[in-house]
């Protein structure tokens, strides 16, 4: 059920925006794909403070913990992952 909310809210938030192929999951585990390969995404993350990884050269891994709550989802749902203003996702441009 959160993992479907974080997924849904992510959809909406990224709804039309360039490079963002698709968004998918099971349970809590979430992978945005991106038109392009984002392994530098990695240590962009890292350095805002966010744990991510990448697979299949282009698809951001997002797990957040079991614990979350309303509030944690709700924020990781509109995609309030930022580093200097952007998404995450789009510092791969």
């Amino acid at each position: 059920m959160r993992g479907e909310a974080i997924r849904a809210g992510l959809r909406a938030a990224l709804s039309g925006v360039h490079g963002v192929v698709d968004i998918r999951g099971e349970g809590m585990m979430i992978g945005v794909e991106l038109d392009r390969p984002c392994g530098e995404l990695v240590g962009v993350a890292r350095d805002a403070g966010v744990l991510i990884n990448v697979t299949a050269d282009k698809v951001v891994r997002l797990v957040p913990p079991l614990v979350y709550g309303a509030a944690e989802v709700d924020a990781a749902g509109r995609g309030r992952v930022r580093h200097r203003q952007k998404p995450i996702w789009q510092q791969a441009a």
